[in-house]
């Protein structure tokens, strides 16, 4: 029966992976997601638990665990909006948000303007430029390529006037970023640095960078191991059931 355990800790694995393909393919049309990689290991028992009758050590049976979940930040498709307050970042960048726990970032461009003028994420929570929350007054909002706000006013003959430029940030270590919802990320030991060499788009949105041919591939694929397991546990179970039975009526 100690045999069933290995195929178990397999069958709960390919459970993990499906719950990490499902949250993939629920985000294929959310802006700015970033698909996510569990990554397992296999651990084997110690030799001198694994001895067998004579003291002859036998082959361990290898437990699969997941090991942490990867995050994959390669960029996602662009696509035009026309909208003045979807920004997508062309290559690399995150935009910074302040949030009730502390700045948080993230590629998902799609801002809002609140009562106050405030650039805000649909959360609510403050786009931060180079001198903190946004503020915009009425009028034609304009953002270059360097990430440049300007705002045209709404009289005759007004010209735009620039009024914050985007925080953008870049990490050397990705990996330190940690998922907390919404497409934001908290950074984990900090390492955010300024990266005023960012480049937007104005009227645009990154996609998720998630292919959903290749996750649907990866669910089948999912389903026939998490079969097999099933399979091979109920048989294992028959068998041990059936010994049993016939042990008992020797």
């Amino acid at each position: 029966m100690d045999g069933i355990y290995p195929v178990l800790s397999g069958a709960l694995a390919q459970e993990k992976r499906l719950e990490v393909i499902t949250n993939n393919l629920a985000n294929v049309n959310t802006a700015g997601f970033k698909k996510d990689h569990p990554l397992f290991e296999g651990i084997g028992l110690p030799p001198g638990l694994n001895a067998g009758p004579s003291g002859s050590i036998t082959p361990s049976p290898t437990f699969e665990i997941l090991h942490h979940v990867f995050t994959d930040f390669s960029s996602g498709p662009i696509r035009m909006t026309g909208e003045p307050l979807d920004i997508a970042i062309e290559g690399e960048g995150f935009f910074a948000v302040q949030t009730p726990g502390g700045v948080r970032y993230t590629r998902g461009g799609s801002f809002t303007l609140d009562a106050q003028g405030q650039i805000t994420t649909h959360d609510g929570f403050p786009l931060l430029g180079t001198g903190g929350p946004i503020t915009l007054p009425p009028g034609s909002i304009q953002i270059d390529a360097e990430g440049r706000l300007s705002v045209k006013g709404t009289e005759v003959g007004a010209q735009p006037t620039e009024v914050d430029a985007l925080a953008l940030y870049r990490f050397s270590d990705p990996s330190r970023l940690k998922k907390v919802g919404n497409t934001l990320f908290e950074s984990v030991g900090g390492g955010a640095v300024p990266f005023p060499e960012g480049r937007v788009s104005q009227g645009a949105l990154e996609g998720a960078n998630v292919n959903p041919v290749e996750e649907m591939v990866a669910m089948i694929t999912v389903m026939r191991l998490y079969e097999s397991a099933q399979k091979a546990i109920q048989t294992a179970d028959e068998v041990a059931s059936k010994a049993a039975n016939e042990v008992g009526r020797l």
